[in-house]
């Protein structure tokens, strides 16, 4: 009879240990109950039993006693983010896309250290971005298109050298891309579809080896389509039209064995003599058919 009561206390003991491991922080608690209250948490598709461990609520990823990612894309979010997420200072991916999100972008989400995937998409986020992303040094992708944020881009995001994806598709955003974008080595993905950019684009492009996706189309840009996109040899898509760009002069030589959208406003060149067998327009990661309005 003692065998039983021996595995009991086993059991007891191990659950014990369990609970205490999977502890964190009284602040990130209250940083995501904050995120509960500000979002509507009782009307989410998946809700969290806030009477539960953390360690079972709907996409919170746990490691060694911090929250490590927050992924509640498509869950029915309704409100604002709440400044308290700046307290998850491991948090290393955060996920709101395709949610009904408004109130501004959050000065704190700017000050994460260990952040590297913050995906608000699809959502109706407005006012500017914060001035000053130094602190994400580790950020590899910031997708924010479809949202109805405006002002200019900031020039602190050509900081981030490990930044992979940069889209802001879809806004309202005003000015010129920033010159500091030069500095973004491993950049992949740049979509800037359908915002109010305008200006003269100073960037050379050569020096982002490795862009596979290039989306300027539907702004103010103008002078000669900027230097170096012709020489990017891991271009698959290049979106250039709709703007006032008034040489395409660079384009001649470009490299087309790889390219799979190719979209200009000047006729002759979309019809160059290609091997590949180019798509149509593919409006890069947006959920709207119509382009807003410039």
């Amino acid at each position: 009879m003692k065998k039983p009561k021996f595995y009991l206390i086993q059991v007891i003991i191990a659950c014990f240990c369990f609970a205490l491991h999977a502890q964190i922080p009284e602040n990130e608690k209250t940083a995501l109950l904050a995120l509960y209250n500000s979002t509507n948490g009782a009307n989410w598709t998946t809700k969290w039993d806030l009477s539960s461990s953390v360690t079972t609520w709907h996409g919170i990823i746990i490691k060694d006693n911090h929250v490590h990612e927050i992924e509640l894309n498509r869950n029915n979010l309704q409100g604002i983010i709440p400044k308290e997420l700046a307290d998850l200072e491991k948090l290393e991916s955060l996920n709101f896309a395709l949610n009904s999100l408004k109130g501004q972008f959050p000065e704190e989400l700017a000050t994460l250290p260990n952040i590297k995937i913050i995906m608000l998409e699809m959502n109706d986020i407005k006012g500017v971005l914060p001035n000053d992303f130094s602190k994400c040094t580790k950020l590899e992708s910031l997708t924010l298109f479809n949202n109805s944020l405006n002002g200019t881009i900031p020039e602190s995001l050509g900081t981030l050298k490990n930044l992979k994806t940069l889209n802001f598709s879809g806004n309202f955003f005003e000015g010129e891309i920033p010159k500091s974008f030069e500095n973004l080595v491993n950049l992949e993905i740049l979509g800037l579809f359908g915002n109010k950019l305008q200006g003269a684009i100073e960037i050379n492009f050569e020096k982002l080896p490795k862009l596979s996706e290039l989306s300027l189309a539907y702004n103010k840009f103008n002078g000669a389509v900027p230097f170096g996109i012709e020489k990017l040899e891991s271009l698959q898509y290049l979106q250039l039209q709709g703007n006032s760009f008034n040489s395409f002069e660079n384009l001649k030589n470009i490299k087309t064995d790889g390219l799979i959208t190719f979209d200009t406003d000047d006729i002759n060149l979309n019809k160059i003599d290609r091997n590949a067998d180019l798509k149509g327009t593919r409006m890069v990661d947006t959920k709207l058919e119509d382009v807003k309005e410039n």
